[in-house]
Order: C-alpha cells, then structure tokens, then sequence
C-alpha cells in the first residue's frame, strides 16, 4: 500500500453536484472523464447534470482539453442510445469523446481536473445518481494521490 499526502472528502448521495461542480468549473489546464452512464437535459437547465455538461462545454470554449470516455453496449441497448446522444452534443462543440468496447463494461465513473483533483465512485451522470439514488463518491485533491487514475485513464483512452 502506498501513503500519499492528500485531502480525501466524502461525496454522499445530492451532495455530488456542490462538491464537484466547483472543481470542474475551476479547471485551467484539462478535463479527463469516464463514465457508465451519461444523461443530456436540454429540457432541464437548472438540472445538476445539465449544470456540469454547460460547464465542460464552456471549459472546451476556453480551449481547456476535455476528453470523455463512456461505455457503450450492444446496438439498440438503452445504455447505448443515453450516451451516444450525450456524446453527439459534446462532438458538436468539440469535445473529444470515446467509447469502450462492446462486451466490456466501461463501468467506472471518475472525473480528473487539471491532474490535481480526482472524483471516483458510483456516481453516474443521471438526474437519478444526483437526486434520488444511494451513490457515494470520493473527491481526492493531491497529484501524487491520484496519479493511479490518471495513468488509468492514459491507459483506456490510448486503447480506444
């Protein structure tokens, strides 16, 4: 087990969106996202998922990287269809996005800003996960803390 210097805060069910939409709008250097599962409210502006999608594209506006990796199944899966429409929003605007490999579950759910703070847990980007779901999530500050997720995400990102 490695020990590293770091400020580790617990992100409980609702309390996603106040905890990790100040950090992805603080970002200066880039973004790196995976996710299972990822929702588009166009209906809903003042939705906590809709609040962090305006977010990263402003972020990509300022040309601050943003590069997204989501899971994708069988043609016709639900899963599917949710982030292939998230994804083609984000193209639009210019966002970087990837999906993982049918029959392998893209399954994680973590968000990394500017290489110095690290979201990881059971969160996924749904009004559901925000609002009503029991998700519990970590918000990790501390490069060398979190240098295993960003050397994760280097990873699947180069393989896809």
């Amino acid at each position: 087990m490695l020990t590293f210097n770091a400020k580790v805060e617990a992100v409980i069910g609702s309390d996603y969106f106040n905890k990790v939409y100040p950090v992805i709008q603080s970002a200066t250097q880039k973004i790196d996202i995976v996710m299972y599962e990822w929702k588009w409210y166009s209906h809903e502006f003042a939705g906590g998922v809709q609040r962090i999608n305006n977010a990263l594209i402003d972020r990509a506006r300022e040309k601050i990287p943003v590069r997204i990796l989501m899971n994708i199944e069988s043609m016709g899966h639900a899963i599917t269809k949710i982030n292939s429409r998230t994804a083609s929003f984000f193209q639009q605007k210019g966002i970087q996005v990837k999906f993982g490999q049918v029959g392998v579950a893209t399954h994680a759910k973590m968000v990394i800003v500017d290489d110095r703070f690290c979201i990881v847990g059971s969160h996924n980007y749904s009004k559901g996960s925000f609002t009503r779901n029991q998700e519990c999530s970590v918000l990790i500050e501390g490069g060398e803390a979190i240098r295993p997720f960003i050397d994760y995400f280097k990873l699947l990102w180069d393989h896809f």
